[in-house]
This record gives C-alpha cells, structure tokens and sequence, in this order.
C-alpha cells in the first residue's frame, strides 16, 4: 500500500464530473488500498476520502467514521469501501461543524440530513446498500459531494461560503 498525494482546493479534478467504475479490476483495488491508506496515515488523517481527492475522476470513496462515533451506524467497524455510490433517501436533520482534507484548516457548520440510505457496490463487485445515521451518514454525504464537485462550504450561506473561500486563497 502507499500513501498518495491529496490534492488540495482549486485542483481541477475537485470539479470534474467523475466517471463510473465500470470494472473492478485490481487496478482498482490497489487505488483502493491506497486510498485507505492515505485516510488513515496520510499527512492529514481522515474519515472519509473520494477518488477525485486523490486525482482520479472515478466514483468511488472510502470511509472510516472515528472509533468513538455513535448513532446506529456504530455497528460498521473498519473502512467501508463504496463505488458508484448513490444516496437514494435522507431524513431527519443534523449540524455539526465539517472539514476537509482538501482545504485543511477551514471548517464550517455544515447542515446535511441526519440519516441516509446509500447504494452502491463494495471492493468486490456487489450491490450493497447501507442505511446509516450518526458520523457515518455526514461522512457518505461529504464524500458524495467529492463525488458531484462540491465541498461542504457549498451547504453554507452565500456569504460564510465567500469568507471561507478568501481564506482557503489566502492559505
């Protein structure tokens, strides 16, 4: 495994429109070992990290919620691997203040639903659909959004989002 280089805000890979994975295939499984990897031992440890983080315009995200995470969702120990993934439901309503990787040392208070349904495929090749509350849920939607282009701060009020975004340039 290898840690790979996580490319920060303005890189144009952040808001390309991804492909899907059509063949999981060991070059895929290598990426994502190593993007395991990265999340955890990266120079910046992670919860959650998208393809597109690391370069590679592919639907897919790993995610690890932290070991003392609560909600439901702390049944899913180790990292959960979804390729192609979808969000086909959310309800109910959470804020809780987000990071990112990509854009290290801003944080906001990010609203998002506080339970999600998401499908997709696992490392393997098999359709897997998780229903999922707590950390886990906040982490599948900031990785989807990796997924479409956006960040967090795109969640947040016109205004917060530009302040954020001039100290992101200034960084």
């Amino acid at each position: 495994m290898a840690i790979l280089e996580v490319v920060k805000h303005g890189h144009p890979v952040l808001v390309e429109e991804v492909k899907h994975v059509e063949e999981i295939d060991d070059e895929i499984r290598t990426l994502i070992d190593d993007m395991i990897d990265t999340m955890r031992n990266g120079e910046t440890p992670a919860v959650g990290l998208a393809a597109p983080q690391v370069g590679r315009a592919m639907a897919l995200f790993v995610a690890e919620p932290p070991p003392d995470h609560e909600g439901e969702d702390a049944v899913y120990q180790g990292a959960v691997v979804l390729i192609n993934p979808e969000i086909v439901l959310g309800s109910g309503h959470t804020v809780v203040e987000e990071g990112c990787v990509s854009c290290p040392g801003i944080t906001a208070d990010v609203e998002r639903p506080a339970r999600v349904v998401i499908k997709g495929l696992d490392r393997d090749g098999n359709e897997v659909k998780l229903d999922v509350d707590g950390a886990l849920a906040r982490i599948f939607q900031h990785e989807v959004d990796h997924l479409m282009g956006k960040f967090f701060f795109d969640h947040i009020n016109p205004i917060k989002r530009q302040l954020l975004k001039s100290r992101i340039r200034r960084t």
